[in-house]
């Protein structure tokens, strides 16, 4: 029994961090795509960047401003929703006197998820633009996100979000982005970037506040037959503080395993099977690391008086503890983050956990903090 939970529990973690790209990488042929995205449209469709905010009085000036001076040469608005800040954002927003900004200021705060459908429904735009207050695009980015929807069968790309130093989430972004490079490879990919992407306006559907739209609308880009694309080089910068981002991360996690499961019985009646693969090899198994790596772990210790691979497993295992361990302090001494990937791993896959479970006791959040600077 020990050894078949060694050897599946270490397929199942190789597989999720390796063998899954790995895959898509060797197999998953390029889709033909009846534009090719790489020249400019006759006509340029108008477009609305949607931002819910709470609290962001620090940012919205700076956001609105960078929203004015993109280059984008179609019809462009920007929809400031204050979900019942209690600081100056909505004052600050109103502040600025364009016919290309409109702000709403809601009460009560009812979470990001009631605050982007009402802008949705609010906007004139062909394509949605949904971002954050702290996301900042660069000049050229709106234009790089609308150029794949030149193809009529592209339902959602998404941009691409930077930090402005380099930290291990640095790494993290670089990562998730080569594999939603290879989902888009086949029209798919398992979540949007929330800082930055498009959705065609057509595809838009109301759903529950308490759904989380960036993982919710390229499930339902691919039950409506539509493809999902990721542009490069769509490049936004992101402020934030790591302070809460353990939080954060629970968060998203608890409100992304809502939708995937409410949303799994409709795929696999719509018979959307790449979909259906790769929410479970780049969500599921991702959320579950961390009890499938203590049963590794377990298993290992119960098998290391056997020598050879077990042994060897074991002593990886101890090395990789006391890698975490020392990223714990040296980034409670404020050392670089880089000497904290071990535990930086721990500690993401530690927030996944406390994701799921919330979503299986049934008490996913639905407001949020924001990040701060």
């Amino acid at each position: 029994m020990a050894k078949a939970v060694f050897f599946i529990s270490a397929f199942i973690l190789l597989y999720t961090y390796a063998l899954y790209p790995l895959w898509m990488w060797l197999f998953w042929r390029q889709l033909n795509q009846s534009a090719s995205g790489d020249s400019e449209p006759s006509r340029w469709p108008s477009v609305s960047v949607i931002v819910g905010c709470y609290n962001e009085e620090s940012f919205i000036a700076d956001k609105i401003a960078n929203f004015l001076g993109n280059d984008y040469p179609g019809d462009s608005e920007l929809l400031v929703v204050s979900d019942g800040s209690t600081d100056r954002t909505a004052e600050i927003a109103k502040s600025v006197k364009n016919n290309r900004v409109r702000v709403f200021a809601r009460w009560p705060r009812r979470g990001k998820g009631a605050a982007v459908n009402f802008a949705a429904g609010e906007a004139r735009g062909e394509l949605l633009i949904f971002t954050d207050a702290n996301a900042f695009f660069a000049k050229d980015a709106l234009r790089e996100l609308a150029l794949p929807f030149a193809d009529p069968n592209v339902g959602v790309v998404t941009g691409v979000s930077r930090y402005p130093e380099e930290t291990i989430g640095s790494v993290y972004q670089r990562y998730e982005a080569v594999l939603k490079s290879l989902e888009a490879r086949r029209g798919i990919i398992a979540t949007a970037d929330g800082a930055i992407y498009a959705l065609r306006g057509c595809l838009w559907r109301s759903y529950d506040d308490g759904l989380i739209h960036e993982f919710l609308h390229p499930i339902q880009a691919a039950i409506q037959g539509a493809t999902s694309l990721i542009a490069s080089n769509a490049v936004c910068i992101e402020h934030f503080s790591v302070e809460n981002e353990f939080a954060r991360q629970s968060r998203m996690v608890s409100q992304a395993a809502l939708v995937l499961f409410r949303f799994l019985p409709v795929l696999v009646c719509s018979r959307c099977w790449n979909m259906v693969f790769v929410l479970i090899s780049h969500k599921l198994l991702r959320w579950l690391t961390l009890p499938i790596l203590t049963l590794f772990v377990v298993a290992t210790s119960w098998l290391a008086s056997q020598g050879g691979i077990y042994l060897i497993a074991l002593w990886t295992q101890g090395l990789f503890g006391a890698l975490a361990v020392c990223g714990s302090v040296a980034e409670r001494l404020g050392m670089a983050q880089k000497a904290a990937a071990a535990y930086q791993f721990v500690r993401l896959n530690s927030a996944a956990l406390l994701g799921l479970c919330l979503y299986l006791l049934g008490r996913v959040p639905v407001t949020w903090q924001p990040r701060g600077r």
